[in-house]
C-alpha cells in the first residue's frame, strides 16, 4: 500500500542565468500542471499542500517540499518520475536532481497506533513561510486575521445534513482524505476532548504582522513568529491525537493558501518523560492524608494559571 499523505523532499538545479524571483503563482502553475483538478473542483481545496516555495541552497541548488494529501486519489504524477526533466517555474528551468519521499506513515496509521511509552505533551511552533487566515463577514468579504486565533490553528470541519462535507487544516485533511471510519470517531476525539490545550508565547519569538507581496502588486497579509502549545489535562488518547494533530500541522499546513505555499510550520514535540499511566492520582492513593492537604493549594493554583491563560492568550484551541 503506498504511504498516504506522501511528502517529498525535492532538490533542484536552475538553468537559467538571470530571472525574476520565483513567485508563489509561479509554483502553483506547475503543480496544477502536475496534479490537476477537474473542473468542477476547481475552485475546491486541493489535495495537496506546497510547503512554502523553492528555497535556495546556493551554487544554483533550491530545496523544495511537497505534500499529497488524499488517502484514496493517488497523485497522477510522482516527483520521483521527474527527476532530471526540465520544469518550468515562472522565468526560471529548474531541473529536479533528487525527490525523496519524507513521509511514510498512512493516515491510519497515524489516527490508530500506538505512540510508544512516553506521550507528547508540549510543542514549539514556528512559522517558515507567512501564515494567510481568513474569515468572512457578513456580506460575504474575507476578512484577514493576523493573530494566530487558536480555534483556527489546526483547521476546520464542514458538515451538512449530519454528516462531513469538507474541511480545512488538519482536521479538514483527515475530515476530507481519511477512511471514514476512522476519521469519524478520531475527529469526535479530537473536537470534543481536547479543550485542555493551551497556547504560551516563545520569548523572542512573538507572533507579528507579515505582508507578502502577491500577484498584480497585491499585498497578503497574514502573520510570523512562533508559540507553544501544552495538553494541560486529558488521558492517554487525548495525548495521542494531539501527537498527530502536530504531525498533520506540519503535512498540511495552516491557514488559507497552503496550495500556494503560506502556511508552512516547524512543529518540535515534547514527549513527558514518564508513561502516561504515572499521573499523580496514583500517588494520590497510596498518601490519602498529605493529598487532603495539599489539594486546595493545588487546585487553586491550576484555576489561577488557567485563567491567566485564557485572559491573554485566547483560551482553549477547542469548544
Amino acid at each position: 500500500m503506498v504511504p498516504v499523505p506522501r511528502r517529498w523532499t525535492v532538490i533542484l538545479r536552475d538553468l537559467s542565468d538571470t530571472a525574476r524571483p520565483i513567485r508563489p503563482e509561479d509554483c502553483h502553475g506547475l503543480l496544477n500542471r502536475w496534479w490537476p483538478q477537474p473542473p468542477e473542483e476547481h475552485a475546491a481545496a486541493k489535495r495537496w499542500s506546497m510547503n512554502g516555495w523553492p528555497r535556495p541552497l546556493g551554487d544554483r541548488l533550491y530545496h523544495w517540499t511537497l505534500t499529497w494529501l488524499d488517502d484514496e486519489v493517488p497523485p497522477s504524477l510522482d516527483p520521483e518520475d521527474l527527476v532530471g526533466d526540465p520544469q518550468r517555474i515562472g522565468d526560471h528551468l529548474l531541473v529536479p536532481l533528487s525527490v525523496t519521499r519524507t513521509h511514510e506513515r498512512t493516515y491510519a496509521q497515524m489516527l490508530v497506533e500506538p505512540r510508544g511509552p512516553s506521550a507528547v505533551r508540549a510543542a514549539e511552533v514556528r512559522s517558515r513561510t507567512p501564515v494567510v487566515m481568513t474569515t468572512r463577514d457578513a456580506t460575504g468579504e474575507r476578512i484577514p486575521h493576523i493573530w494566530p486565533s487558536p480555534r483556527r490553528l489546526f483547521g476546520a470541519v464542514h458538515r451538512s445534513g449530519g454528516g462531513i462535507v469538507g474541511g480545512s487544516g488538519a482536521v479538514g485533511a483527515v475530515a476530507r482524505f481519511a477512511p471514514p471510519a476512522l476519521a469519524e470517531n478520531w475527529l469526535e476525539l479530537v473536537l470534543g476532548g481536547m479543550a485542555q490545550v493551551r497556547r504560551t508565547p516563545l520569548p523572542g519569538e512573538e507572533v507579528r504582522l507579515a505582508e507578502h507581496h502577491h500577484a498584480e502588486n497585491r499585498t497578503v497579509l497574514g502573520w510570523h513568529g512562533g508559540f507553544r502549545l501544552e495538553m494541560a489535562g486529558g488521558d492517554r488518547r487525548h495525548a495521542d491525537a494531539f501527537a498527530t494533530l502536530l504531525e498533520l500541522l506540519e503535512l498540511a499546513g495552516v491557514g488559507k493558501y497552503t496550495a500556494q505555499g503560506f502556511g508552512s510550520v516547524r512543529v518540535d514535540t515534547v514527549t513527558c518523560g514518564r508513561p502516561f499511566a504515572e499521573a499523580p492520582v496514583s500517588r494520590a492513593r497510596r498518601m490519602p492524608n498529605r493529598v487532603a492537604r495539599r489539594t486546595p493549594q493545588r487546585v487553586g493554583d491550576a484555576h489561577v494559571r488557567a485563567v491567566a491563560e485564557a485572559e491573554e492568550f485566547g483560551g482553549t484551541l477547542f469548544d
